[in-house]
């Protein structure tokens, strides 16, 4: 090969990337660390993490299995939650489409279904002795979108960073503890919509 042919082949290489380390329709699992910021107002970021693997269905089709997690400080809102700490953990279920698959820089979507696990615990809050309140917030089903992209290292590694935003609308309920009146509730809907931004890394099988 000529000299002039040599530079024109690292050129190519490093404007366009190489179709290279055959990753396509390979089992592959992978961990990572981000930010998850709330919809709403009176809900703090907090640190995510989470892991997970992707399983080749067919040529550019994958199915993937998620889990993130991650905790917020909650200001008190009249009619919403008090004053207090939330986690967070979904389980993500996608179908996720990859068009480059075989590219040094591989691009993707995905979208799926989420079943979203949280816990509430309640801080300090002013109130009489003979009273107590607490609240919680049901479980239930969300939906999920995501776009990134994966920067493959070598035939098994790769570095990804995502933009992940869970959609996710549930009941919570207040319960407050007379010692002279007994028990009562209150219910209210809460929109616990997230947006999700994150790097990880990719191993591949």
């Amino acid at each position: 090969m000529s000299a002039r042919k040599k530079c024109i082949f690292v050129l190519c290489f490093c404007i366009f990337g190489i179709q290279n380390f055959s990753i396509a329709q390979r089992l592959s699992f992978h961990a990572d660390l981000g930010m998850a910021f709330p919809n709403e107002k009176n809900i703090k970021s907090g640190f995510e993490s989470g892991f997970g693997f992707s399983l080749p269905l067919m040529r550019k089709i994958f199915l993937g299995l998620n889990f993130g997690h991650w905790k917020s400080s909650v200001h008190k809102e009249v009619g919403k939650l008090y004053e207090g700490k939330l986690s967070v953990t979904p389980f993500f279920f996608s179908l996720q489409f990859k068009p480059m698959e075989k590219n040094t820089i591989n691009p993707y979507v995905l979208f799926g279904v989420s079943i979203v696990f949280a816990r509430f615990e309640i801080g300090e809050y002013i109130s009489i002795p003979e009273v107590t309140i607490s609240q919680k917030i049901r479980n239930g089903l969300g939906l999920h979108i995501e776009g990134g992209s994966d920067l493959h290292l070598t035939e098994n590694l790769a570095l990804f960073a995502a933009m992940n935003y869970l959609f996710w609308k549930t009941k919570a309920e207040t319960t407050i503890s007379d010692m002279n009146f007994g028990l009562s509730t209150e219910e209210f809907s809460i929109r616990l919509d997230s947006l999700i931004l994150k790097v990880g890394m990719k191993y591949f099988f």
